[in-house]
């Protein structure tokens, strides 16, 4: 108990979003929104979709209406948003803005008039992701531009902000790092694909790198950090006192997917340790790559996110994929880009009526130490990963 009330003392000290020198008054986060309209289902799926929890980390809130819902409709919506105590925003919580275009930027200033952070509130019709994972989109945090972040497009050209790292997790112990000493950054070695007029397709691929969180991490008994980039989201303010609850995987989707490819290039660490950084002998650590479709609420109706102690167990999961028996490539730009193609395997049959009303989420989960999330594994164990894609049916 001491030691997690000391974890928790160490996230509320470290974890505003802004600098603080008055630790009462000096916060601006938006920490929920709710969209205030008369008939919700008439631009979205379902009522829960009109609430959003806001991370420490985000920048972008994004609502996702149904696929072709009338946008006349956001021409005039209301937010009732909660916001750190004392802070202020503009525009006003409750005031009836123009959502139909680009979205809607609000600025919450601090109670002591200090600090500022500007949120981009947007509508985003939730179509299903874009399947094909190139990882070209990639750009660093806004507010304090101290790591990488990755996104897409949609096939109308649209963003998505669908990709999490633990990055952020890791900038609570290694603070000093700069953007490209962090576990999950991008790389320009990547697979030779070309397009029909035979110019490179691959530009950038990911590296993922199991790092040492320095002298906090040990004293946190969380000694490493594994590279890692998944579909869902990471919350950072329970990164030090719940790191499993902290990943959140998965996004919704309207169509069953049936196989995940992708390249991988790996090599190892030296040395193997366990949590408590003793070397376990004989062990040599692996990366891990999955897929998992899952139905996105319990029996009744409630939602579920699947979460890093739960990922590959829960009882909601339907269908998997998970790369086996990964290969030692060497990690050179010489060194041979391996291929997988697997097929996700259902336990259960599909329900169409479900995928309609986007009632899966799908994760994909890349991570350069299989047992990072327990933080074991090697430091120096580096994996890229580039042109990857989950086919649909």
């Amino acid at each position: 108990m001491t030691k997690r009330l000391f974890a928790l003392f160490l996230v509320c000290a470290a974890l505003s979003s802004c600098i603080q020198d008055e630790p009462l008054n000096s916060e601006c986060d938006i920490e929920s929104c709710r969209v205030v309209m008369d008939d919700p289902l008439a631009v979205f799926y379902s009522e829960s979709d009109a609430v959003a929890s806001v991370l420490s980390v985000d920048t972008i809130i994004a609502f996702s209406t149904r696929e072709k819902a009338n946008r006349d409709l956001l021409k005039s919506v209301a937010l009732e948003l909660q916001i750190t105590p004392g802070a202020t925003v503009v525009p006003a919580s409750g005031s009836v803005q123009d959502f139909s275009g680009e979205g809607v930027h609000y600025t919450v200033t601090s109670q002591d008039g200090r600090w500022k952070r500007t949120y981009l509130v947007r509508f985003v019709p939730k179509e299903s992701l874009n399947p094909k994972f190139d990882f070209e989109d990639v750009e660093l945090e806004p507010n304090k531009q101290k790591y990488y972040q990755w996104f897409a497009y949609d096939n109308s050209g649209v963003r998505q902000d669908l990709w999490a790292t633990g990055n952020s997790g890791f900038a609570l112990s290694r603070s000093s790092a700069k953007p490209l000493e962090y576990p999950t950054i991008p790389w320009e070695d990547v697979v030779n694909v070309y397009d029909d007029q035979g110019n490179p397709v691959s530009k950038k691929s990911v590296k993922l790198e199991t790092c040492d969180t320095g002298g906090f991490g040990a004293m946190v008994n969380m000694r490493l950090a594994a590279g890692n980039l998944f579909l869902g989201t990471f919350d950072t303010a329970n990164a030090l006192v719940d790191a499993m609850a902290a990943t959140r995987f998965g996004v919704p989707v309207n169509r069953f997917p049936v196989r995940f490819r992708g390249y991988y290039k790996f090599k190892p660490g030296a040395r193997f340790q366990n949590r408590a950084g003793k070397t376990v002998e004989g062990v040599v650590d692996a990366p891990d790559a999955y897929a998992v479709l899952y139905r996105n609420t319990d029996k009744d109706g409630n939602p579920v996110i699947l979460k890093g102690d739960d990922v590959l167990t829960h009882a909601n999961i339907v269908a998997m994929a998970r790369v086996e028996n990964f290969l030692h490539t060497g990690v050179e730009p010489g060194d041979p880009w391996k291929y997988f193609d697997l097929k996700l395997e259902y336990k259960e049959d599909k329900n169409y009526e479900l995928l309609y009303n986007y009632g899966y989420n799908l994760t994909v989960v890349f991570s350069s130490s299989v047992k990072g999330a327990e933080f074991e594994g090697a430091v120096g164990s580096i994996f890229l990963v580039d042109e990857a894609e989950i086919v649909f049916e």
